[in-house]
């Protein structure tokens, strides 16, 4: 008689999750003058397919990285990281091109003193 138990507790189940970095350009126009401009950043990206479908997708050359975890929730974790990263970098995006926006150029001071 085999126990089917001690196969299952040693082949533990792995979580993985393909990610790639990119760059990303985020274009903009001031109102002032007609000239496009953009500011660019690396990036990471999630790839929710399989390795197989991103090398068809990217190409052979495209670097990917895979990370392994032994718990779902570590993964979702891990998403979340990247997503929180790809949130802030928005945000920070956002708040260039305001301030771009609202002194015509590229403000990086003080906005007030409290001398």
């Amino acid at each position: 008689m085999t126990n089917t138990n001690e196969t299952s507790q040693t082949e533990q189940k792995l979580y993985e999750v393909i990610t790639y970095e990119d760059n990303v350009v985020f274009n903009y126009t001031l109102p002032e003058k007609e000239e496009q401009e953009s500011i660019d950043h690396d990036l990471t990206f999630v790839w929710e397919d399989t390795i197989e479908k991103f090398i068809e997708e990217h190409g052979a050359d495209k670097e990917y990285t895979v990370h392994t975890f032994k718990q779902k929730r570590a993964k979702e974790i891990y998403l979340e990281q990247v997503e929180g990263r790809t949130d802030d970098l928005i945000e920070e995006v956002q708040e260039e091109i305001a301030n771009k926006m609202k002194f015509g150029f590229e403000f990086t001071g003080q906005l007030h003193n409290d001398d």
